[in-house]
């Protein structure tokens, strides 16, 4: 069984040649923007952030990047970085404006607001059992996930983001 490593996992994110790709993302997205900071202060990065997208007038956007290796349909979202102490996953510690979370061979990308992400958890926590579990082995610890159907996920999104008043 092969393990994760965070020091691996960490390298994998930093990769230059797909750094590219989600800074040429960010461009597009935000045509603004004056500067894209890659940060690689490691408590920053375990507060889940990899970039910071700067503006005139000194705004802030605050990034954090996941990468998937292959495409199976969902987004999984991180409920225990560590089950076993009942350490919360990135989706509740996360430090982020956004989630730009991307599946490199199918080079599709999700901006997904990071504050939506965390209403649809708490409104689906009884529910997470209903979705696909993902244990995923570390040295010492096991951190679980759930993988939400794409669709699903961005159409719940949207009904957080469209409602009558």
């Amino acid at each position: 069984m092969k393990l994760n490593d965070f020091k691996t996992d960490l390298e994998y994110s930093l990769e230059d040649n797909e750094s590219d790709l989600f800074d040429n993302f960010y461009r597009r997205v935000f045509p603004s923007l004056v500067e894209i900071e890659n940060v690689t202060d490691l408590d920053l990065q375990m507060k889940g952030i990899d970039k910071i997208i700067h503006f005139k007038e000194n705004k802030k956007l605050y990034i954090d990047e996941k990468k998937r290796r292959k495409d199976y349909g969902d987004i999984i979202l991180e409920i225990w970085s560590n089950t076993e102490k009942r350490k919360a996953g990135w989706i509740f510690k996360s430090h982020t404006d956004y989630i730009v979370y991307a599946i490199i061979p199918s080079r599709k990308c999700y901006l997904l607001p990071a504050l939506l992400l965390k209403i649809w958890v708490k409104n689906n926590w009884l529910n997470l059992k209903n979705f696909p579990k993902i244990l995923a082995k570390n040295k010492y610890y096991t951190t679980t996930s759930y993988a939400i159907p794409t669709d699903k996920l961005l159409n719940d999104l949207k009904d957080l983001m469209v409602q009558e008043i």
